[in-house]
């Protein structure tokens, strides 16, 4: 009893010049620090990308970088399908985009029009390197000693009434090597599809409808969670205008882009709207409990000057935070409240206090234990393997100092007002239910726990951790259309999945996917697998290029007579013989040109090795390539969506273990603080709440989740507040005004945050109904749980 009384006297040796100059020196520090590290470390910043707001796979740290680059790079392409029975309409449709985006800053590339400067780039590239890039039949022909037949295939073309190129250098390419081996590129380009070339454009006739197709690269910054900034949003609007005019097209768009712009600027509506209505009924509810404006003034002000506070840590230690962060920050809207709360129903109703610091001298102790608890569980949030959770920690442990200095240092100062006669409505209701509730709460607390314990029981089976990012965004019907469309038309049978090879120089990153790719065709011979796209398809590693070159030697004897059948004298032979003895020279990945795809394949040199992506098309059973990566050390399979969610199975168990890690440290600090029998009651709320969410979730068929868990460690912190406030010994009139704090502080923070559970966006409905379901179990428990000494 005297370390609990000590430590209530230590927490209330009042200092006022002291106190004021603590929080002037919290709050102005850190701004002033960051304002300095701005000259040191440099910018900082708001990360709006979507890409950065889920854990990362569980492959090894570089392979991970190599990876991130891939995804970052191919995350912001989209193919936009312009459609219409008439092609110049089609066409024309897509010209238009194509016109206003064109030279946009928000806009990386587009491709578009393969017109004669697109064909003669190609065409260089493969006349450059015909001699050491030919495909793997062509060489099969020249090592097998059927050179004849590239011979008789190349003199079919010569007089044939179509050839993609033309034949102004046949007088040195008189085997048509060129033509050959540019029809193996169309047929392997990841550009292209089953798309063909038609007046300059991509288009393809399906189902009595011209489609016409452009791609687009958006600039990085481009990508963001947040609509404004969102290239999407201006797609959009072109289109519709487009539309306006009274062309007879449509479109279909696909892409990661138009999903994060859908995901997020409809959670933003719905935010937004939520807000606005939760916070007019909170200030409502503030005005009409308080009749004046001082608490509400404050109450916002503490608010205001705790975000900001929290910014600024956060921005000082890691430079640049998620907008993801700040969305989950603002829960510590609801801690701020309850502090105000509290504070300000003794405040108002000052029927037996003289002065802010005896009304201080009521609540401390249980505010501090609520401060405690809350920061426990935050600190939890920061030992999370997760640098978004980590962020939040910060952001809002620095906030919740910062609001807690507010109630310690600043509102003791305010002048406590003029009693006044003011019905409370919340100490009117604890007079009317009373007495039946004396008698009935040693009955509803078996009831309550026999309820959530016979859900838990009959539901027990669908008590799973598992999180599937498929189940976290629902399409809209418009942009399913698109996508199903765009699949059907251009065909290409990417499961979404893929592997990333890596070696410890260029060359032999392209040698090691060369084995991949033998490995994967004969998985095409076993039919369960269509085809793949691989750097390799259209730039060899020089091993292989070499190996080429000594092949097209078989077709030297040949040269003299292969030149007379097209009309050239003997001399052209000569000079074909020695230009294929100064050829030579071999291509690399940055040589090819970027139509053909080899860009979005090739990774490149990240943290000291080199690393490329090979891409099966219509595979048959992913199990079998995940085992075919595990026969070489160098290929690692990647399924973004399924891996991620299985690091979050991992994670969500994590902050399970963190929330039973922080409910013990909690429960021994309350055991110092409290006496045993309240102990007890204080320390059972928080298994009631977690029964009670999991029982909800059992009961709706819904699996626990990572933004579950991260939500049912928060209402852990902010649930204690109510058995705080409602345990020990008061007079008559404090326990009036307790429940008055604690009825408020449950409803401000049910408006806040139980009202995201309206929202249709999967992630914030899932964090909305555990608190709902939280905090409610939480009330309940702490009400009925109140001690009986009245």
């Amino acid at each position: 009893m005297k370390m609990r009384t000590g430590f209530l006297q230590f927490l209330d040796k009042s200092n006022p010049k002291k106190e004021l100059a603590v929080w002037l020196f919290v709050h102005i520090t850190v701004p002033v620090l960051l304002l300095i590290s701005l000259f040191f470390t440099g910018k900082i910043g708001v990360n709006t990308s979507l890409f950065e707001m889920l854990p990362q796979s569980r492959q090894s740290k570089d392979v991970k970088n190599a990876d991130a680059r891939f995804s970052d790079r191919n995350g912001r392409e989209v193919v936009i399908l312009c459609a219409s029975f008439d092609f110049e309409k089609a066409k024309k449709g897509a010209e238009l985009v194509y016109g206003k985006f064109k030279d946009s800053k928000k806009i990386e590339s587009v491709s578009f029009y393969y017109d004669s400067s697109v064909i003669d780039d190609l065409y260089r590239y493969l006349f450059d390197y015909r001699f050491v890039i030919a495909s793997g039949d062509t060489v099969a022909l020249l090592e097998s000693g059927r050179e004849k037949e590239i011979a008789y295939d190349a003199l079919a073309g010569a007089f044939g009434t179509f050839n993609f190129f033309t034949l102004d250098n046949i007088d040195k390419d008189p085997f048509l090597l060129v033509e050959r081996r540019a029809m193996d590129f169309l047929s392997s380009s990841l550009l292209a599809g089953s798309m063909t070339l038609k007046d300059d454009v991509l288009a393809s006739f399906k189902d009595g409808i011209w489609h016409v197709m452009m791609r687009m690269t958006l600039a990085p910054g481009a990508v963001s969670l947040q609509a404004e900034r969102n290239v999407i949003e201006e797609i959009y609007s072109a289109v519709s205008e487009i539309k306006e005019s009274g062309e007879e097209i449509k479109f279909y768009f696909s892409g990661v882009p138009f999903h994060s712009y859908e995901s997020s600027s409809g959670a933003q509506k719905e935010i937004s709207v939520i807000s606005a209505v939760t916070l007019s009924l909170i200030l409502l509810l503030f005005l009409f409990v308080f009749r004046s404006a001082v608490p509400v003034f404050f109450s916002i002000m503490a608010i205001i000057i705790s975000l900001v506070t929290a910014s600024a840590a956060s921005l000082l230690i890691f430079r640049e935070i998620h907008i993801i962060t700040f969305v989950f920050g603002t829960t510590l809207i609801g801690t701020c409240v309850d502090y105000s709360v509290h504070f300000f129903v003794h405040w108002k109703d000052n029927s037996d206090v003289k002065d802010g610091h005896e009304i201080r001298l009521r609540v401390i102790k249980n505010i501090t234990m609520s401060f405690i608890s809350t920061q426990v569980c935050f600190i939890a949030f920061f030992l999370a393997p997760f640098p978004i959770l980590k962020q939040f920690a910060v952001f809002s442990i620095a906030g919740l100092l910062s609001s807690y200095l507010t109630f310690f240092c600043v509102y003791p100062r305010l002048k406590v007002p003029l009693r006044k006669d003011v019905k409370n409505p919340v100490k009117k209701l604890f007079d009317a239910k009373k007495a039946w509730f004396k008698r009935a709460r040693y009955i509803l607390l078996p009831v309550f726990a026999v309820i959530i314990a016979a859900l838990l029981v009959f539901n027990f089976s669908n008590i799973k951790i598992k999180n599937n990012l498929s189940s976290l965004y629902t399409m809209s019907d418009n942009l399913l259309e698109s996508e199903i469309k765009i699949a059907q038309v251009l065909d290409y049978g990417s499961p979404g999945w893929y592997f990333i090879v890596s070696g410890s120089s260029e060359q032999e990153t392209l040698e090691n996917e060369e084995k991949l790719a033998v490995r994967l065709k004969e998985e095409i011979t076993n039919a369960n697998l269509e085809s793949f796209l691989a750097t390799t398809l259209f730039v060899p590693s020089v091993k292989n290029q070499k190996k080429t070159y000594k092949a097209m030697e078989a077709l030297l004897p040949l040269a003299e007579s292969q030149f007379e059948y097209i009309g050239f004298p003997r001399q052209y032979a000569y000079d074909y013989q020695n230009e294929f003895a100064l050829s030579q020279k071999f291509c690399l990945p940055e040589d090819a040109p970027s139509q053909t795809g080899a860009a979005n394949l090739w990774i490149g040199q990240s943290d000291g090795k080199f690393y490329s992506c090979v891409m099966p098309l219509k595979p048959a059973d992913e199990s079998v390539f995940r085992s075919i990566a595990g026969e070489f050390e160098f290929v690692h399979f990647i399924n973004k969506a399924k891996d991620i969610g299985g690091d979050m199975d991992v994670l969500t168990r994590t902050m399970l273990l963190l929330f039973l890690a922080a409910y013990i440290i909690v429960s021994v600090i309350i055991c110092f603080i409290f006496p045993l029998r309240d102990s007890v009651k204080i320390c059972s709320v928080p298994l009631l709440l977690a029964g009670g969410v999991f029982a909800v979730f059992a009961a709706n068929n819904i699996y626990v989740g990572f933004f579950s868990v991260v939500a049912l460690v928060l209402v852990f912190g902010l649930s204690l507040d109510y058995i705080f406030f409602m345990t020990g010994k008061k007079t008559k009139e404090e326990k009036k005004l307790t429940l008055t704090g604690v009825v408020l502080s449950f409803l401000t923070t049910l408006f806040s945050f139980g009202a995201l559970a309206l929202s249709s966006f999967t992630p914030i409905h899932l964090f909305g109904l555990t608190v709902c379901a939280g905090l409610g179990a939480a009330f309940i428990s702490a009400i009925i749980l109140q001690t009986s000494d009245d």
